[in-house]
């Protein structure tokens, strides 16, 4: 039962990041030329993209795609990549 309902807030997650982005993606339209709000908005992007990933991948192990330990190697493989490329801590989500 524990699974059915960490499937049902991660599905509404995925559905509030994807409308997230579309807003994001919607509003750099509109600021375009505004080089500050760009940037902001591009941050926000990327950090709703990462989001992303991390969602998925738990929606995979929820959905008995992957064993726990698979799912925790990928986990430690997204972080490292993350990481590595200086996009962890997520600074919009963080600060």
């Amino acid at each position: 039962m524990r699974n059915k309902w960490c499937m049902q807030a991660d599905d509404q997650m995925v559905r509030e990041v994807g409308e997230e982005q579309d807003d994001v993606l919607a509003s750099i339209q509109l600021v375009r030329g505004d080089r500050s709000l760009e940037d902001r908005l591009f941050e926000q992007l990327v950090d709703l993209l990462i989001e992303g990933m991390f969602v998925e991948l738990r929606q995979a192990y929820l959905m008995a795609e992957m064993t726990s330990d698979a799912y925790v190697a990928e986990l430690g493989i997204l972080v490292d990549a993350l990481s590595g490329a200086g996009l962890l801590p997520l600074r919009g989500r963080l600060g």
